[in-house]
């Protein structure tokens, strides 16, 4: 039984958040019968109890209005007023404060923007709230704390806002439509401007689409690096020299000289020792 308890409560918190946009921490907002019922009931303390039933982490709320009607209710219910000062205290500017009932009812409003889960044991109380969209209910039932599933009311609701969000928007028609205009004045722009083929030279003649788009080809190698490498001249080569020698007929010829090179000081040195001799 208490798991199934926990799969209803994460169900009807499930369709909160995903229809309504409940969103972590949850809010709870409590009134003075809830409290007084939860310290009867010996639940510990309010804020941890319902942190664990719900599974995540909550804020359990007041209003001025239902601290100032539990101290009216006289000394029986002094440990419920202290019980409930230890919550949050929920702003409903009420001046002068009126009835628990009546303040959460108008901090609810039609549509429960605060996405407040309301904890109360009224029954009248709870007949209001399930008219709210997005009015989650919790009361104490045998020292244990029920989730009332969502009502035909709040179902239907979440049925037809699911509908107009699968629908278009009015401002998201205007940017489609702004979007199409700009295209089709572009379109218009371009047909205007003369084409490429009508080009022509000062001739008056067509210019070609290769004179008027070039594609860019991949260029071969550089020529300089195909080049035979020269060969080195062999020693031999550079010591001789060309020289021109005019033939008996007049025509010049020319003819290989080679020049070589003389040891003169040791040519000296030799006849020196000879004629010492």
């Amino acid at each position: 039984m208490r798991v199934k308890k926990q799969k209803q409560v994460r169900r009807h918190l499930r369709f909160y958040k995903t229809c309504c946009g409940f969103r972590e921490p949850f809010k709870v907002l409590c009134d003075g019968n809830f409290v007084h019922a939860a310290l009867g009931a010996r639940m510990g303390a309010l804020q941890d109890s319902l942190t664990r039933f719900l599974g995540a982490t909550t804020k359990s709320f007041v209003t001025r209005c239902v601290i100032q009607e539990l101290r009216k209710l006289g000394d029986d219910f002094s440990g419920t007023v202290l019980a409930a000062r230890r919550l949050n205290i929920a702003k409903c500017n009420h001046e002068p404060t009126v009835s628990a009932a009546d303040c959460l009812e108008a901090l609810l409003g039609k549509n429960n923007p605060e996405h407040f889960l309301t904890a109360t044991q009224d029954a009248e109380l709870r007949k209001k709230i399930r008219k709210v969209t997005g009015g989650g209910i919790i009361f104490i039932q045998n020292t244990g704390f029920i989730m009332e599933p969502p009502s035909s009311q709040q179902i239907a609701y979440a049925r037809l806002s699911e509908q107009q969000r699968l629908h278009m928007a009015e401002r998201e028609q205007k940017i489609i439509e702004q979007r199409a205009k700009l295209k089709a004045e572009a379109v218009n722009a371009a047909e205007d401007t003369p084409a490429k083929s009508d080009l022509t030279t000062k001739e008056g003649q067509p210019v070609s689409k290769e004179r008027i788009k070039k594609r860019k080809r991949p260029k071969g190698p550089n020529p300089l690096s195909q080049m035979k490498k020269k060969e080195k001249t062999s020693t031999s080569e550079t010591n001789t020299s060309v020289t021109e020698v005019r033939n008996d007929d007049g025509g010049a010829e020319s003819k290989r000289t080679r020049h070589r090179k003389r040891r003169r000081k040791q040519s000296a040195s030799v006849e020196d020792k000879k004629d010492s001799e």
